[in-house]
């Protein structure tokens, strides 16, 4: 069989492609270095061109190569859905599934929800990775990601989980001692913990009806770790304008926290889950991003309304269809 006819070398070079170096490409296909190259340059040698200019530091396509990435990569879909097809017409669903998600999210809330999946499927594994871009899932990198905010980059399918509330909040002991802030300019007088996270964008101004206020606080700590300032909050050293519902809203029940700045919020922000159009035709992906968008989405909503017996939420902006199945 000719190199040009191996649909290996063929992944080997899209691997490539995708991540745009060797070394990357050897480590999202779990292989040597060595052995990508051997068959990158088989399939170069068999086809008669070169496919990456390897004369020049970072290895790039060539234009034979760019032809190559666009038709193969539909080869390649086609392909694994045939396969994907006859192999699971007749047999439960099994495989491994790479999902990643925010790391507090992970912590706290996934393992119960995976554990309910696997009772349905056991023969389906997930792997949990931690706070992937869609950049990433495009990349195949993943297989089901969960971004706050639509992604916009091409080739994507995607899902809402729901919407994330934030909300403003102190400790009884932290109020007692420094008294509660009303207005957002009140701040000022108060140690606050700023989240500076690869989820989100740090918050910098919140919101009360029409009116919006800058947030600046007397003293600032920084941390890109959600777990810790719900901790330092927990603690009573500082308050926070911008804590995750998922991530208090025991707390909030308890009165282990409390509410600050009543009416003024960060804007919530609606999240969704991501696969990449080459994973969606695998059906262990499918099925279990439908059944994960779901859960969640109830799950979110069961936050919410245990919330609001103690707080008012900030309203929905537009009613909007959460069980439709998007693409970019």
């Amino acid at each position: 069989m000719s190199k040009a006819d191996d649909l290996t070398a063929w992944r080997y070079f899209l691997a490539f492609a995708k991540t745009g170096s060797l070394t990357a490409a050897a480590k999202m296909l779990d292989l040597e270095v060595s052995a990508v190259s051997r068959g990158i340059a088989g399939l170069e040698r068999a086809l008669g061109c070169e496919l990456i200019r390897h004369n020049t530091r970072p290895l790039a396509l060539t234009d034979a190569g760019d032809v190559a990435v666009k038709r193969m990569e539909t080869i390649l879909r086609a392909h694994d859905s045939l396969v994907e097809t006859l192999m699971n017409t007749n047999r439960r669903l099994e495989g491994n599934i790479r999902l990643s998600s925010a790391p507090g999210f992970a912590a706290r809330r996934l393992t119960p929800i995976l554990q309910k999946f696997r009772s349905e499927h056991p023969d389906i594994t997930v792997e949990i990775l931690g706070g992937l871009r869609e950049a990433d899932v495009q990349k195949g990198l993943c297989d089901i990601a969960t971004l706050t905010g639509e992604p916009t980059l091409p080739g994507l399918v995607y899902m809402s989980r729901g919407r994330n509330v934030y909300l403003p909040v102190a400790s009884p002991s932290y109020i007692l001692r420094h008294g509660l802030p009303v207005r957002p300019e009140e701040l000022k007088n108060h140690t606050g913990y700023v989240y500076t996270g690869p989820v989100r964008p740090e918050t910098r101004e919140i919101v009360r009806g029409e009116e919006r206020a800058q947030v600046h606080y007397g003293t600032a700590i920084r941390s890109t770790d959600v777990l810790a300032v719900r901790q330092a909050v927990l603690d009573g050293t500082g308050v926070a304008v911008d804590l995750p519902l998922v991530q208090i809203v025991e707390d909030l029940a308890a009165g282990r926290m409390v509410p600050i700045l009543p009416g003024w919020f960060r804007p919530p922000i609606e999240c969704y889950n991501v696969t990449s159009r080459a994973a969606w035709h695998k059906k262990r992906i499918r099925i279990f991003f439908e059944w994960y968008s779901r859960e969640l989405q109830q799950l979110f909503k069961s936050y919410e309304a245990a919330a609001s017996r103690i707080v008012g939420l900030p309203p929905e902006e537009a009613p909007m269809d959460r069980q439709c199945i998007l693409r970019t």
